[in-house]
C-alpha cells in the first residue's frame, strides 16, 4: 500500500513540477484532484516505474479575455521574500512620506502647545481659561491653526500644475525646503503673534505642495499587488507624525517647566524629519510613468527596473514598462491640444468630481476637528485638568496608529475602497450621535472629578475614531492617487489636496465657534454628515482593489480590454527592442538575437 500511495504522489509531483508559472490556479487545482483520484495498480513497482518514465503533456492553455486575467500567475513566495524584492518601493515610500508626517506632526503639535501655560505666557493669552471658553484664546487657536491649511491649499494648487513640469521627485525637493524655512519662522519667533502666523503660512505652503504630489510619485513606482496598502501609508506616516506630536506635547508639559522650552521645543522637532525628507530624496529615482509621459523611455526602463529590483529585460520589467508606454501612448493620442477643457470630457470630469466630493466627505466627518483641537475638546467633555486632557489626546493618537496599522495590513486590499468606506461612514455616524446624546444629557460638571459620563464620551471618541482610521483616514487618498490616467494625475490629486486643504480650512476655523456656541450639536452635526458619506459612496464610488493604473483607467471611458492588449504587445515589444539597444550601449556588444544596422549615408 505505502508503494502504491508513493507511486500516485509522485505522479502528482511530478505534473506538479512541470507546471509553468503562467498556469492559473484552478488548473493546479484540478491537476491535486485527478491525482487523488487514480487508483493504485497491482504491481507497485512497474506502476512506480512506468508513472516516472511517462512524458508529462503540456497542461492546456486558457483563453484570457481580460488584460486582468493575462497577468501571469506566480506560485506564492515566503512574506519575507516578498517584502526583500520590494525593499527600494518600501525606501521610496518612507521617504516621499516624510511629508504626510509632517502634515501629521503639525496637525497635532499646535493644538496641545496652545494648551500649554508657556505659550499663552510667552504670547499674552488668558491663563487658566479651559477648552474654548475664552474668546481670545478661541480665536488665536482658530488662526493658527486654519492658517496652516489656508497655505497648504495654495500650496496644493501650484505643487499640482509644477509637478507636470519637473517631475514628482524634483518637487517634493522644493516643498521640503519650504516647509523647513515656514518651520524655522515659528521655532525662532520671540513672543510675536504674527511671526507664528507667517511661519504657519509658509510652512503650510510647504505640507500642501507635498500632499499634492507624494501621493502620485508613491503609487506610480509601486505594484499593482501591493499599492492599496502602500498608498494607504500616507494615512500610517499622518497618524505617527499627530501621535509623536501628543506624546511629545504631555511630555514636555509633565516635565518642563512653564517656560519659552516648554514650547519651542516640539515646535523645533519638526525640523528634523524635514531635513531628512529632503536629505533622502537626493538618492531616490524620478516616477517611470512620469518619465515614459515625457519621453525619457531609456530613463524609465532604467528607474523601474531599480524600483522593482529586476534586470532591465526581465519579464516583469518588460510587460510593465510596456502596459506603461501603451498607457501614455493612448493619452498622447487622446490629448493632442490638451487643456483644462479636458478635464470636462465625460470619463475625466466623473474622476475630478469624485475626487472632489470624496476629499469635502472626509472633511466633514469630523476627524480633524477632533484631530486639531484633541486636548481642548477632552476638555469640553470633561477632562479638565490639562494633564489630563494631553494625555487622553495621547491615547487617541495611539489608538489611530494601530487602527490604520491593522486596516493598511489586512483590510484595504482584501475588502476593498467601497465597503470599507461605507461600513467606516456608519461606524462613525453611531459613535458621534452617542456623544452628542450624552453631551446634552450628562453635561460635564465643574469638579475635580471626572464623572462616568465623561469617561463614557471620551470611550466613544476613541471607538469613532478606530472607525476613521481603518476607512476614512487612508481610504480616500488611495482612491485619489489610482483613478485619474497618467496626464492627468498630477492634476486630478492637486485638486484633491487642494480641495481636501479647504475644507480643512473651514472645518478648522468654525469647530471653536461651533464648539463654543452650539455645544453638543457640533456632534450630531458630523453624525449626520457622516450618513450623507456613506449614502455616496455606496451610490457613486466604484471599486479599484487590486487593479493596476491601466485597468483602472478603463472604468472610466478608458479603450476596450481588447484594443488595451494589442497597445500593450506593441509596447512591449518596443520596449523590448529598447532595452536591447540599452545592453548594446552600455556593454558595447551586439545582444544576442538582435541585428545591429549600420547607418548609411543619406
Amino acid at each position: 500500500m505505502c508503494l502504491h500511495a508513493c507511486g500516485s504522489t509522485v505522479y502528482v509531483l511530478n505534473y506538479w513540477l512541470n507546471l509553468t508559472a503562467a498556469d492559473p490556479p484552478w488548473l493546479h487545482a484540478k491537476v491535486r484532484a485527478g491525482g487523488a483520484r487514480r487508483q493504485p495498480q497491482s504491481k507497485a513497482w512497474k506502476s512506480l516505474s512506468r508513472k516516472l518514465a511517462t512524458p508529462v503533456p503540456s497542461p492546456p492553455k486558457r483563453r484570457l479575455r481580460t488584460l486582468a486575467n493575462a497577468r501571469e500567475y506566480t506560485p506564492p513566495q515566503p512574506a519575507i521574500m516578498g517584502l526583500w524584492k520590494q525593499r527600494r518601493v518600501v525606501v521610496l515610500t518612507a521617504t516621499a512620506y516624510m511629508g504626510a508626517l509632517l502634515f501629521g506632526f503639525d496637525t497635532g503639535v499646535m493644538g496641545s502647545v496652545l494648551a500649554m501655560e508657556g505659550f499663552k505666557t510667552d504670547f499674552g493669552l488668558p491663563l487658566g481659561s479651559t477648552g474654548f471658553a475664552d474668546e481670545k484664546n478661541a480665536q488665536v487657536s482658530s488662526n493658527v491653526v486654519s492658517l496652516l491649511t489656508a497655505g497648504s491649499f495654495f500650496g496644493a494648487i501650484f505643487g499640482a500644475f509644477i509637478n507636470e513640469k519637473i517631475g514628482r521627485r524634483f518637487t517634493l525637493m522644493l516643498f521640503a525646503l519650504v516647509f523647513l524655512v515656514g518651520a524655522a519662522m515659528q521655532t525662532g519667533s520671540p513672543g510675536i503673534i504674527g511671526l507664528i502666523y507667517a511661519g504657519r503660512v509658509i510652512a503650510g505652503l510647504g505640507i500642501g505642495g507635498m500632499s499634492a504630489v507624494m501621493s502620485v510619485y508613491v503609487s506610480e513606482n509601486a505594484p499593482a499587488k501591493y499599492r492599496g496598502g502602500i498608498a494607504g501609508l500616507f494615512q500610517e506616516f499622518l497618524v505617527l507624525g499627530s501621535t509623536f506630536a501628543y506624546w511629545l506635547d504631555y511630555g514636555v508639559n509633565l516635565h518642563i517647566p512653564t517656560s519659552t522650552r516648554q514650547w519651542r521645543i516640539p515646535v523645533s522637532i519638526q525640523l528634523i524629519p524635514g531635513g531628512l525628507m529632503l536629505f533622502g530624496l537626493f538618492f531616490l529615482k524620478e516616477s517611470p510613468r512620469w518619465l515614459t509621459k515625457k519621453d525619457r523611455h531609456e530613463e524609465a526602463v532604467a528607474a523601474l527596473s531599480h524600483v522593482r529590483a529586476a534586470p532591465i529585460d526581465s519579464d516583469e520589467v518588460v510587460h510593465e514598462i510596456g502596459e506603461i508606454r501603451a498607457s501614455c501612448e493612448e493619452e498622447k493620442r487622446a490629448s493632442v491640444g490638451m487643456t483644462w477643457r479636458e478635464c470636462l470630457k465625460p470619463g475625466a470630469r466623473k474622476r475630478f468630481i469624485l475626487a472632489f466630493v470624496l476629499m469635502v466627505c472626509q472633511q466633514f466627518s469630523g476627524t480633524n476637528s477632533i484631530g486639531y483641537y484633541a486636548p481642548q475638546i477632552f476638555q469640553t467633555v470633561g477632562l479638565s485638568a490639562a494633564d489630563s486632557s494631553l494625555f487622553a489626546t495621547g491615547i487617541y493618537g495611539t489608538v489611530k496608529v494601530v487602527a490604520t496599522a491593522i486596516f493598511l495590513v489586512v483590510g484595504i486590499d482584501r475588502f476593498g475602497r467601497k465597503k470599507a468606506l461605507v461600513f467606516g461612514a456608519a461606524w462613525m455616524m453611531s459613535m458621534m450621535f452617542i456623544i452628542g446624546a450624552v453631551l446634552t444629557t450628562h453635561p460635564p460638571e465643574n469638579t475635580d472629578g471626572v464623572s462616568q459620563a465623561s469617561i463614557a464620551m471620551v470611550a466613544m471618541i476613541y471607538l469613532y475614531v478606530i472607525g476613521y482610521s481603518a476607512s476614512w483616514g487612508p481610504t480616500p487618498w488611495v482612491f485619489v492617487s489610482e483613478i485619474f490616467p497618467t496626464r492627468l494625475r498630477g492634476y486630478g490629486v492637486g485638486m484633491a489636496a487642494a480641495t481636501q486643504w479647504l475644507f480643512n480650512f473651514i472645518i478648522t476655523k468654525i469647530t471653536p465657534e461651533a464648539v463654543n456656541n452650539i455645544g453638543w450639536k457640533t456632534f450630531i452635526m458630523f453624525g449626520v454628515f457622516c450618513f450623507s458619506n456613506g449614502v455616496y459612496v455606496f451610490l457613486f464610488i466604484p471599486e479599484t482593489k487590486q487593479m493596476t493604473l491601466e485597468e483602472i483607467d478603463m472604468l472610466f471611458d478608458g479603450p476596450r480590454p481588447e484594443e488595451r492588449q494589442k497597445d500593450v504587445e506593441r509596447a512591449m515589444s518596443d520596449a523590448q527592442h529598447k532595452t536591447h539597444e540599452i545592453e548594446f550601449n552600455e556593454n558595447g556588444q551586439k545582444p544576442e538575437g538582435v541585428e545591429h544596422e549600420t547607418p548609411t549615408k543619406q
